[in-house]
């Protein structure tokens, strides 16, 4: 990757001694606010980019790809590998990109969700919930959430489910790459354990690319390998494998974090808890919203010039990188009235950022929100005295550009 290191004069910078890579695992949302009070964008020095944390700035960025591309239009080979090759919808640029994210589209939509939800979904929620029966505490960062989406994928995918050791190796390959990722692509040793662990995850699913080409069945590889084609993307065992690749990653890591999150928030709020109890079908999908928007999975995404363009009131050359504070913009008071509160009845739950907008926005939100979604249900139903345990330890944010609250010390109390 490569970036240019402009040195014309910075009318607004980070405070001394504070980058927003400088939060891992740490509450960032004061600085966030610090930032708020400078005014968007903010030079930080540390990261070597454009801080954008205004919500309407950063939607205009979203849906402008001439202007501002995804950082992987200066990807190297080496980058390329790690996020798995071939017909990787975020590599994608322009009418490839077109035709991989109208795929995803009808792989991933409504009709289909609802049936993933039937056949993928709730068998996985009902072993992990099975592995909590006769427990009286847990901590369902790492007993519940860390455990379900990787499962889901590996179901939809044709693969094991009950296999922890390769799954709990999914994450940590993933974990390698975000690692990465968040370093802005340029962290040399960060990069050569990404691309490890990239080479690793190919290692785990091109016997099942290569075995659904062959004898095809009922799951996602197999739909990849008939279906594709007729959005007119040429199919290969790279192609395949890129293809899957993106929803192994995609599909897993981020809704790990989301599902924590979730949980967080009625877990931290017995009276919100006793809503969601209430009157689920309409509080539950409420709280995933407000979740997403409050603490925000992805807290930020990279883009890079294309050419001098004016971000607010500041100049941005062409090749510098702007990092997109999707955490912070969706804190905006100016777009979200009382915007550090958890407030179901917004009148545009959906219209934060969590999964982006415009051609890069995440192809694969509803399943997401299904799995969050179901996974809070089923938990508070099969334990209706579930609540924090006040002697363990508190849950505080973890991760940095993917971040969770963790652990989620509970008291399970007994079984419904």
């Amino acid at each position: 990757m490569s970036i240019t290191n402009a040195t014309h004069d910075r009318p607004r910078t980070c405070p001394v001694g504070e980058s927003v890579v400088g939060f891992a695992d740490r509450d960032p949302f004061g600085f966030y606010e610090r930032l708020r009070e400078a005014g968007s964008p903010t030079w930080d020095p540390e990261a070597r980019a454009w801080l954008v944390h205004d919500f309407d700035q950063c939607l205009i960025a979203e849906r402008d790809e001439s202007r501002f591309a995804n950082a992987y239009v200066f990807a190297d080979e080496i980058v390329k590998e790690i996020k798995g090759g071939g017909a990787n919808i975020t590599l994608s640029r322009d009418g490839d990109h077109v035709k991989l994210r109208r795929f995803h589209f009808k792989l991933l939509s409504a009709a289909n969700i609802e049936s993933y939800r039937q056949i993928h979904i709730a068998p996985v929620l009902a072993a992990s919930l099975a592995r909590l029966e006769g427990r009286t505490t847990a901590d369902l960062a790492a007993d519940y959430a860390a455990i379900i989406p990787a499962r889901v994928i590996c179901s939809l995918l044709g693969m094991p489910t009950d296999d922890d050791a390769m799954v709990a190796e999914i994450l940590a390959c993933n974990d390698a790459i975000v690692a990465f990722i968040a370093s802005g692509y340029r962290d040399t040793d960060l990069r050569d354990k990404a691309l490890a662990a990239s080479r690793r995850l190919n290692e785990m699913l091109l016997p099942y690319i290569r075995a659904r080409r062959d004898e095809p069945a009922d799951d996602f590889i197999s739909r990849v390998w008939r279906d594709a084609p007729d959005f007119g993307i040429h199919m290969d065992e790279e192609a395949a494998l890129g293809i899957c690749r993106e929803l192994f990653f995609a599909g897993s890591d981020t809704t790990v974090h989301g599902i924590a999150n979730a949980l967080y928030l009625v877990l931290a709020d017995p009276k919100l808890m006793d809503k969601v109890r209430a009157n689920p079908e309409d509080a539950l999908p409420a709280v995933v919203e407000e979740s997403l928007r409050l603490m925000n999975v992805v807290q930020f995404r990279h883009r890079f010039c294309m050419e001098d363009t004016e971000v607010g009131d500041t100049t941005v050359k062409k090749g510098e990188m702007i990092i997109l504070l999707h955490a912070a913009a969706n804190r905006d008071p100016e777009r979200f009235p009382c915007p550090a509160d958890v407030d179901l009845d917004r009148p545009d739950l959906t219209g934060h950022l969590a999964f982006a907008r415009g051609t890069r926005s995440c192809v694969g939100s509803s399943l997401a929100r299904t799995e969050m979604h179901e996974a809070v249900r089923e938990i508070i139903d099969r334990f209706p005295h579930l609540h924090l345990d006040a002697s363990a330890e508190p849950p505080s944010f973890r991760g940095l550009y993917m971040r969770s609250m963790g652990p989620l010390n509970v008291i399970l109390g007994p079984s419904a």
